[in-house]
């Protein structure tokens, strides 16, 4: 029996993609690179803002280089978060649904965790019961760690818990943590890349999640 749900939250629950955008954008004019379009964010993120960062800038950068850009496109995305961002069409309706079936929440996201509980807070009106981010010392996904804290957060068993993201970097966290995995096709990646890396189930619109609950639908 499903008891619990975690999201993913860029391209899942948020669509994040123009403050990203912008924001990377801010940093690379200033260390005078080329920019970026929203399309190209789109396949870069997924595996935290450093990694981000290192996929934006030329190969020849060095690590100290790709940190300095990092910090720079941090300090302004931690300023400018939640400018163009909010809930994807459905998202808040599929949530209220899901609080009054009395099952627990959470949100587990590569952002730092001061940001994913902001977030949650503005944009989402702490809804959920855990909001997992990067912090120190806990690795991010696809490893499983996050998700393992979530469940010790929501006190519930890996398969009592759907993961539902948009990304493989979800699919495979999902894999790792022994969880059932719902991948979404309205977020940053195809539903060809989702299926390539074996979603165990596939949704179209939020409120979907609700017939996999309880047990009517398809992949």
């Amino acid at each position: 029996m499903i008891k619990g749900i975690i999201f993913d939250m860029d391209g899942t629950i948020l669509n994040t993609l123009t403050d990203i955008t912008q924001s990377v954008n801010h940093a690379l004019t200033l260390f005078h690179l080329p920019t970026k379009t929203e399309s190209d964010i789109k396949l870069a993120v997924g595996n935290g803002a450093l990694k981000l960062i290192e996929r934006v800038t030329p190969e020849t950068f060095t690590k100290e280089q790709i940190h300095d850009v990092w910090k720079v496109y941090q300090t302004y995305y931690d300023q400018h978060s939640s400018d163009h961002t909010g809930p994807y069409p459905g998202i808040m309706e599929l949530l209220y649904k899901l609080k009054a079936k009395g099952l627990k929440l959470a949100v587990v996201s590569n952002k730092f965790e001061h940001l994913v509980q902001s977030l949650n807070i503005e944009m989402f009106k702490g809804y959920f019961d855990a909001s997992v981010g990067e912090v120190k010392g806990i690795p991010i996904k696809p490893d499983p760690a996050m998700v393992f804290k979530a469940l010790h957060i929501l006190d519930l068993n890996p398969e009592e818990v759907l993961y539902v993201g948009d990304s493989e970097v979800d699919i495979i966290t999902a894999q790792n943590a022994h969880l059932t995995s719902v991948g979404v096709t309205w977020g940053f990646r195809s539903e060809a890349l989702l299926r390539s890396h074996h979603a165990d189930y596939i949704i179209h619109h939020p409120i979907d999640l609700l017939s996999i609950i309880s047990g009517g639908h398809r992949s």
